[in-house]
């Protein structure tokens, strides 16, 4: 049982100005602020505004913002980056958010606008900012490529994070044959594939995405190990011969009755050896929290399908069970509110 959270005033002021915060955040990284500042820390205003082509008047406003926020410190007249803006701030930086920040300005961040007729709704009215065909964010981004850019970029990022964890989380060495459901660029696949040299690795997902993964996996070199497989696979077969299928950031766009659906087809596809992995961020049991898992579902009901969440460890292993797995297996200590769950066919 979580710990009951009740705000201060500071943080009420931060959730009432929220839309302020985060403009200051996308802007010191648009303008390359995080990024000078771990080249040459305990720089100066002048300085600063001169490297980002700012007058002294908007660059005040700029380090005014963030120091508030805690994003940079001023001591003495100078700044520096903090330890949180240093490590996921900084664009060259293994960890960096920088690429997530875009999805958010340019697609979070608008279709938000359209949530409270989405609560009232129920469903994602905020895909009317995205024109095209299809009834949700994925169908209809084939229709903006630099928006499908954007957040492929953004997914890039979480699974480059996401995938130090996975690799040796679990031992994905006792299968042959993995798919990646809607396995994106094919970060994930090619992480797995070096980490296990006798393994062979699918990516499913749309036509768009699998032409980008495949440019990927031809540079890495493991294109004899590492595939794609064209579809929509909560309407089309999983490929043959495989015995695991990894849902990474995927489960949480629907809904779990959806999702139970889904996870009885893969038992159907699954050999009796056979197991399927889930790896996202998840929610408390008591439905509480955490706050990076809370802040997110809204965009599902919002803008990507009008149905999922960041689902809580509870309904992912209540619904395995009722697709006919016969254990499921929580691997712990994964950070980030992130969670892991092994369902086994037998």
């Amino acid at each position: 049982m979580s710990q009951p959270r009740e705000i201060d005033m500071d943080g009420f002021l931060l959730v009432a100005q929220g839309h302020s915060a985060f403009q200051l955040l996308w802007s010191g990284v648009q303008l390359g602020l995080f990024d000078t500042l771990s080249r040459q820390p305990d720089s100066s205003a002048d300085q600063l505004g001169q490297s980002m082509g700012l007058q002294a008047y908007p660059c005040r406003v700029l380090l005014t913002g963030l120091a508030a926020l805690g994003l940079i410190v001023k001591v003495d007249g100078r700044f520096r980056n903090s330890a949180v803006a240093e490590s996921v701030l900084v664009r060259d930086r293994p960890d960096s958010m920088a690429p997530v920040l875009g999805w958010q300005a340019e697609i979070v961040y608008p279709g938000l606008q359209d949530f409270l007729p989405s609560l009232r709704a129920g469903r994602n009215l905020g895909l009317s900012r995205f024109p095209g065909s299809g009834e949700t964010l994925y169908e209809r981004l084939v229709s903006h490529p630099e928006l499908e850019q954007v957040f492929q970029d953004a997914m890039s990022s979480l699974s480059r994070q996401a995938n130090r964890l996975i690799v040796d989380a679990f031992d994905f060495g006792r299968f042959t044959h993995v798919v990646d459901a809607g396995g994106g660029d094919g970060t994930n696949a090619i992480a797995l594939a070096r980490r296990y040299p006798s393994l062979r690795v699918t990516v499913y997902d749309s036509e768009s995405v699998c032409h980008i993964a495949s440019e990927k996996i031809a540079a890495a070199g493991l294109a004899d190990r590492v595939f794609t497989c064209v579809g929509n696979f909560l309407q089309d077969p999983f490929p043959a011969g495989v015995d695991a299928i990894l849902f990474c950031h995927i489960l949480t766009i629907w809904s779990m009755e959806r999702n139970r659906d889904l996870l009885r087809k893969c038992w159907r596809s699954l050999p009796a050896d056979g197991a399927v992995v889930v790896f996202n961020m998840m929610g408390n049991d008591d439905d509480t929290g955490p706050i990076g898992t809370a802040l997110g579902s809204p965009y599902f009901l919002a803008i990507a399908t009008g149905e999922g969440m960041l689902h809580a460890r509870k309904d992912y292993q209540q619904a395995m069970l009722e697709a006919g797995f016969t254990r499921v297996v929580e691997v712990g200590g994964l950070p980030l509110h992130h969670g892991m769950l092994v369902a086994h066919k037998n």
